[in-house]
């Protein structure tokens, strides 16, 4: 080979090597390589995953996925596990006895408290969720609350809260006057009456209705700008991870079915004429010598003392090796806990029978408590002020609420009375090791959560012993039983 031609071949590859790069850079630009793997762009192609995720995606998975389901619910109902405690004005204000405005806005969302955590769950699902006020005020959904109206009529013109998936809630035109306080904020959303998952099997509304931003609430978790298109979804960091769940337990399951099915292949030696077989197929009726091979190994797998006869034919069962799924499964299932910050123990629990640890317990509980005082408190504070914005409820004494949650990471019965013995035992020890204990009474009443008892006075050897009768009214009169006593001794 000629240096002429030596020096083509090296400027052709150095040309397809830089067109490549160029190739990879631009589709790295244009959003086709979301695996960041720069050797093979389109990775997420081979493994199955979808490129872009929108709502549909979530809910599916959600309704269809077993792990999906759990993870959704299993924070959802710890988060939920009780109400928060409506105080008028700081911290500070709780006590014991509740304001009658307290008792009455209570007494309210006691009906409503499930609407509002029914919202919060298919917030979790897709971006964001609505919660649709609906009022009895005489207007239309797409007018201002008229205030006049439920001034008079208080709580009794609030007829129900709607919770909405993504699906039916979008926003419409936005505020474009910057010098309004709305500004980037939508005029109006529309409403789609039409159930999420309804393909048009299932009789219902199909109107779509313009709502005013007064009578709807948004909940988009992950949107700090209030926008809610940046919610995040809570199963969007793990979805990859959870159709490689499926795959690995789908195809397993797929492989047991295959051989319980007990499929059957013949295998015909060179001699046999197989001309001969078909033609006395069609005879008897088929059209085909696979017809036939077909008929007789349904009727062998459709009866358990069915046989099998064959001439120079030798029938093999059709099998494959099933691989154990748990290995390839628990990996993908670790990364899906991780993906929404919870246990795998406290997700999927344990088939050794080994309960969650305490550490995965203490992890989880201070996840819910993170968000039962961030997103929670903020989304039913804006429900609580929304009523008293539109006069359902009077405005508080204060100009402010707090909600207070129970501690998820309080103890339970059984560990104060745990910590109550440890205590009791280190009182027991100190005192017989050193004559003094360690700890009081009223310190292991503390570990249980107990109310301390009174000092108990020692009696005063200075005050004069009387001998009054307690059961007399009349002053100076003497206890006979005392004297008796006293005379007793003496004698």
């Amino acid at each position: 080979m000629s240096n002429d031609t030596e020096m083509q071949v090296l400027a052709g590859l150095i040309v397809n090597s830089l067109a490549e790069v160029s190739r990879s850079r631009q589709l790295y630009a244009n959003g086709f390589n979301k695996s960041g793997n720069t050797k093979r762009h389109h990775l997420w192609c081979e493994f199955g995953y979808p490129e872009r995720l929108d709502f549909d995606h979530f809910y599916n998975m959600y309704e269809r996925n077993g792990a999906a389901f759990g993870a959704v619910h299993k924070l959802l109902d710890a988060c939920w596990t009780d109400t928060p405690v409506i105080v008028d004005g700081d911290e500070t204000k709780k006590s014991k006895k509740s304001t009658p405005w307290e008792k009455k806005v209570t007494k309210l969302m006691k009906k409503y408290w499930a609407k509002v955590k029914d919202a919060d769950r298919r917030n979790l699902v897709g971006h964001y969720s609505a919660l649709i006020l609906q009022f009895a005020d005489s207007r239309n959904w797409d007018d201002p609350v008229n205030r006049e109206v439920m001034r008079s009529s208080r709580e009794r013109g609030l007829v129900k809260m709607i919770p909405a998936w993504e699906a039916q809630v979008k926003p419409g035109e936005t505020e474009q006057d910057q010098l309004s306080p709305d500004y980037g904020m939508p005029k109006f959303y529309y409403f789609q009456e039409q159930q999420v998952g309804d393909n048009g099997n299932i009789s219902g509304p199909m109107r779509s209705i313009k709502i005013h931003p007064e009578r709807i609430i948004m909940f988009c978790e992950g949107s700090e700008d209030e926008s809610s298109l940046a919610g995040i979804p809570f199963l969007r960091a793990g979805y990859n991870d959870l159709l490689d769940m499926a795959k690995t337990s789908g195809g397993s399951a797929e492989g047991f079915l295959k051989n319980a099915s007990r499929q059957l292949g013949i295998n015909m030696s060179k001699e046999t004429n197989l001309k001969t077989i078909a033609d006395d197929a069609k005879k008897a009726g088929y059209s085909n010598l696979a017809e036939a091979l077909n008929a007789a190994i349904q009727k062998l797998n459709s009866g358990t003392d069915s046989a099998l006869v064959t001439q120079d034919g030798e029938a093999k069962v059709l099998s494959v090796a099933v691989a154990d799924p748990g290995p390839t499964w628990t990996v993908s299932a670790n990364q899906f806990s991780s993906s929404v910050q919870m246990p795998f123990t406290i997700l999927f629990g344990q088939q050794t029978g080994r309960l969650a640890s305490d550490q995965d317990k203490n992890d989880f509980a201070k996840r819910c408590n993170s968000r039962r005082n961030g997103f929670q408190t903020d989304r039913a504070s804006a429900v609580i002020e929304r009523l008293w914005t539109v006069e359902v409820i009077e405005p508080p004494k204060s100009g402010e609420i707090t909600l207070t949650w129970s501690d998820l990471l309080a103890p339970s019965e059984k560990e104060k009375i745990a910590n109550m013995k440890e205590m009791a035992a280190v009182a027991k020890d100190t005192q017989q090791a050193y004559g003094t204990p360690a700890v009081d009474e009223n310190e292991v009443r503390e570990a249980g959560e107990l109310e301390p008892r009174d000092d108990v006075k020692p009696p005063d050897p200075n005050k004069k012993v009387t001998a009054d009768d307690p059961l007399s009214d009349d002053a100076g009169a003497k206890d006979e039983s005392r004297d008796t006593g006293s005379t007793a001794q003496q004698g």
